[in-house]
């Protein structure tokens, strides 16, 4: 049995599953047009390219690969306490 000083908690990103890296080359043009819509929706580079081949190839894409809802909405006020 491991003592609470011995338990670790796991730090670092969340696993995206199974990868392989592939190096691409871009036009300098398309890749800053890519890096626009990354900055837009607050994704990494990589996770907006992923996307846009899956949607090439006519396949979903990772959630991850999708930005999060980044609008909250207001609660409403029913009572005044």
């Amino acid at each position: 049995m491991q003592t609470p000083a011995k338990i670790k908690a796991r730090k670092g990103r969340v696993p995206k599953g199974d990868r392989v890296g592939t190096l691409v080359r871009l036009p300098t043009e398309l890749r800053e047009y890519a890096q626009a819509i990354a900055t837009q929706e607050g994704l990494p580079l990589g996770d907006v390219i992923t996307r846009m081949v899956a949607e090439a190839l006519g396949v979903q894409a990772p959630s991850y690969c999708y930005p999060k809802d980044q609008v909250q909405e207001e609660l409403p006020l029913n009572k005044a306490s």
